[in-house]
Parts: C-alpha cells; structure tokens; sequence
C-alpha cells in the first residue's frame, strides 16, 4: 500500500519513491499554459502544500515528462520540448534570526552560488537586487525560449517574524521591496510566475508597482481546491489509507471520514465557491498514525494572534461569527493589520457564510460570515490562550491537561475540580480581572472544552443547560458554575432546572458537581458534589 508523505515536498522524490500523489496537474495545467495569465499569487495557511506545488511546477517547466505519466496533465496539451531554467527560492532558507543583515548575507551567497554554477559574471559588491537580476537576464540569454520560471515560497517570512517590531520591519520591508522590484523590471524575461505566502499582509507594499500578478487567494473560484485535500480526493485516492485509519479508529469507513471532517476541515478560500478543503499535512499525520490531535499548530506566529486577541478583549470562544467585508480581509498593511485579517490569513478563522448586507451608501454587498474552522485549530487556540494566560511552558500545561483527562476518565472529579482546576486559578496572573461571572465562567468552560466536555446536555430542560456536561464509560459528569455565591447554590440549580434530566434513564451514575469561584480569594471554593438520585 502506498504512503502518504507529510514531511517530502520534493514532487519527483514523491513520485519515484513511490508515495501516494493527490493528483492536482489538471489545476496546474490551467495556471501554466499563458492563456489565463503568467504572473500568479497565492496565499494559504501555513502546511498547506505550497511546496509541493511549486516542486511540481518546477518539474513541470523542466519537461520531466517521466515524472507525470499516468496523472491528469498527460491528456492535456503540454508541449515537453519547450523548457525552461527555473529560479525556485524559498525565503524561509535565508537566516533572519540575528537581523536583517544575516538575511541579506544568506541571500546574498545563494544568488552568487547559482551565477557561478551558471557561468554568469558578477561582482562581489553587488547588492541582492543585482544579483536578481543578472541571474533572471542570464539564464533567460542563454535558454532556447529566452524566457525563465521563477518560483518564490514564503515570500513574506522575512517579515512575519518582525510585526511586534515596527522599526525592523520596515527596514526589511524596504529591503524586500527592492527585491521584488527585480520581477517588476523584467517581466518580458518571464515565462512563467508563482509567489506564494502565509498572508497578504505585504503584498501591495513589497510589490508595488507589481499590480498585474494574478492573485489566486480569494477572488478566483477555479482555484479555491488547489491547495489541500477535498473529501472526495481522500475517499478516493486515499481510499486504502482511509481504511487503515478507520480500523485503527475501529470505526466505520463513514465515520471514520466524519471524524477527519471535524478535525481538519472546513476551510472555504472563495466567497465564490463553495468547495471546503482539509489541511493536507494533519490529514496525512492523522491517517499515518491513527490519532485524532492537534498537528498544526507546531509552527506559526501564536504569541503575535494572542498579543492582538488580548488587546481587542477578544478570547477564542466567542470569535465565531465576526463578519467581514472582502476590504478587510484583503488588507496588507502589515504595521495596522486587524486582528480579523491577521486570524483569517494565518488560517485561525475561515468563510463559514456569505451574505447579502446594505451598505453605507445603500448598496447590496457581500458580506462575509467567518468562523475557527474545525476543531484542530479550535483546540490549538484553546491551548495556546491558557499558556500565554498563564505564561507556563508548553510541557508543563499538556502535562497538566493530562492529569485533567485521567481524572475525568477515573471518575475522580473531586481531585479534578478540588486540586487541578484550584491549581488552575492560582495560577493566572495578578492582572486577570474578575469582573462578573461571565469573566470567571468563561475560563472554566474553556478549560473543560479542552478535556472533552460538552458545553450541553443530550437535551435541553426547561431552562436551558448545565455549564459543562462531561460523559465517559465511568459515569456522567454535570457541572455548574457559580460567582460570588456558593457551590451549595450551584448543585440545587442543576437539580431545580433539570439540567441532567436527560440521564435519568442512563445507566451511568449521573453526578451533579457545584463550584463557585470567590472573587475575595480569587479562586474556587470547596466544591460541592452529589450524586443524582431522580
């Protein structure tokens, strides 16, 4: 059985090496043959498959026809005998970490290596926009088409790492702009251009002048499946491995692709089409291992999304549902980027609707209904929130997730509530501010969402539901929340509401845990915890 790669972006290892290929060259076949355009743009989330299409493409202008037999390409008009030199950089390869000068540096050697090994002439002064362009004006002299392919990967790294720094950011920034005004000087040497990146936050003012690239992020439709798995390609092309996971999961196939959905899905690029797709790596983790978590999140920009939530009082509960024009998602000032654009353009928010609106002026407009899109980056969210909240390392809060988790599934609530949770409030800084219930609340349901809990019972009462419903094979776990009261107060609301009404046929025993949270103490009280006798 083939295997799928999640650590291999190299397109012609992938393919003689044997590894299973979600075939996207009928795609790629569109964007290459000159006829809709030849400079091309797009950004996705990070661990989305830029890599690998760029290794494609690459192959592809290189007339590796070998490497394409069997796939989608071959019953397309392609003319192999027209190659072409490819400039492919990655961005992410040159070391930014001691300044802008490292990166420079690191740049500055890659160009001179590939002028040397191309026989073109330069001088050791020359600046990186030189070098650029020597190497794009001499590898297009000497091609028998007098054109060149250039391939640029993450071509806002550089600058990523540097939004909380404003001054290094904008040096950077004019350093990359001269850059990429190399393209912009020589597009009659260009055959053949695709840029992509995590965000949109630079584009307009590290290309500027630039403005005939293609952008293939939001507004082309055709596109919206390019990068990522649709459901369709892993019941089929993944059908094998989907099988393995599914016994692994001891599941049923359907169910199996029911619980990659919730994990990893849902990511809509285009208001214009309604095709979701699924992150390709997690996927791939996923079904190589059998386990259901949170791949994702390994690499990013966290503390940065955190810094902004923060600063807008917003947490990752209730940023589901924020709406948004196609203006705001397009803005790319990297110095004022809302904190809407920064989560949607690094993939922690997605299209989950569109709909018509007035405008200010009267006009009917789209608008855009975002939301986190699974629980992959839900649970990432979650996590990295208490960390920086509590500013404890990574290994310290999964270690105590853990302990939280063992102690629901051995039924051993009272250490749970009385010692872990205890520990969990004693922990968040002096400048927490406990104003309402709802502020302490909030932190407790967020808390239990990470170790499983249902935030509602199978069905509701009369007056609504407990604050957090906890089911293992043990037993049946209802929880009620209280400020500034008792937990005494808590435990005979659960039962005058009836909120765990809806057990009383399990054959579970149901316990009813009540806790309140002291704003003197800034902590909880002893809980209270009774079993439920309907």
């Amino acid at each position: 059985m083939k295997q799928l790669a999640t650590d291999n972006y190299d397109f012609s290892r992938l393919i003689t090496d044997g590894y299973v290929y979600i075939d996207k060259t009928d795609m790629l076949w569109r964007l290459a043959n000159g006829k809709n355009g030849t400079l091309f743009f797009i950004s996705r989330p990070r661990r989305f498959g830029k890599s690998l299409m760029l290794s494609t493409l690459k192959y592809l202008f290189e007339g590796r026809k070998e490497l394409f037999k069997g796939l989608k390409i071959e019953k397309k008009k392609w003319d192999w005998s027209k190659t072409y030199p490819v400039i492919d950089l990655n961005m992410s390869d040159y070391d930014q970490s001691p300044g802008r000068e490292a990166f420079v540096e690191a740049l500055k050697d890659d160009l001179a290596n590939r002028l040397e090994k191309a026989s073109i002439a330069y001088k050791d002064s020359d600046r990186p926009p030189v070098l650029f362009r020597k190497l794009i004006q001499g590898l297009a002299a000497s091609s028998p088409q007098k054109q060149v392919v250039i391939l640029v990967d993450e071509y806002d790294h550089p600058l990523g790492g540097l939004l909380d720094d404003r001054r290094a950011l904008r040096a950077m920034r004019r350093e990359m702009h001269g850059f990429y005004s190399t393209l912009k000087n020589n597009v009659g040497k260009i055959r053949f251009l695709m840029m992509t990146g995590v965000s949109k936050f630079t584009k307009l003012s590290v290309f500027s002048g630039l403005n005939n690239l293609n952008d293939l992020t939001i507004e082309d439709p055709e596109y919206a499946a390019l990068l990522g798995y649709t459901v369709k390609e892993i019941e089929t092309s993944l059908a094998p491995l989907l099988k393995v996971f599914a016994r692994k999961q001891r599941v049923s196939g359907e169910r199996a692709i029911a619980l990659l959905k919730a994990w990893y899905d849902a990511y809509r690029f285009s208001p214009y089409s309604g095709k979701r797709v699924l992150n390709p790596v997690a996927v791939g983790k996923a079904l190589r291992s059998g386990i259901l978590m949170n791949y994702w999140s390994k690499t990013g920009m966290p503390t940065l999304i955190l810094e902004r939530l923060q600063a807008c009082d917003k947490r990752p509960e209730n940023i589901d549902g924020v709406t948004a024009t196609f203006e705001d998602l397009d803005v790319c000032d990297a110095e004022d980027l809302p904190w809407v654009s920064l989560l949607y353009q690094s993939g922690y928010l997605t299209i989950k609707d569109v709909v018509w609106v007035d405008d200010k002026d009267g006009r009917r407009v789209k608008e855009l209904v975002l939301g986190v899109p699974n629980l992959e980056v839900r649970t990432s969210l979650n996590s990295l929130w208490w960390k920086q909240l509590m500013k404890i390392e990574e290994r310290d809060f999964v270690a105590l997730v853990d302990v939280a988790k063992r102690q629901i599934a051995e039924g051993d609530v009272r250490m749970l509530v009385g010692k872990t949770l205890y520990s969990l409030y004693a922990a968040l800084p002096p400048t927490w501010r406990v104003k309402c219930e709802a502020d302490a609340k909030r932190h407790f349901q967020l808390f239990m969402k990470m170790l499983g809990a249902n935030m509602q019972a199978k069905e509701a009462s009369a007056f609504g539901y407990a604050d957090a419903i906890v089911e293992t094979t043990k037993g049946v776990y209802v929880f009620e929340f209280k400020f500034n009261r008792t937990a005494k107060a808590a435990v005979r609301q659960i039962r005058e509401k009836g909120y765990a009404d809806a057990y009383k046929a399990d054959k579970r025993p149901v316990t009813l845990i009540g806790i309140n949270f002291s704003a003197r103490k800034r902590n909880i009280d002893e809980p209270v915890i009774e079993p439920f006798l309907p």
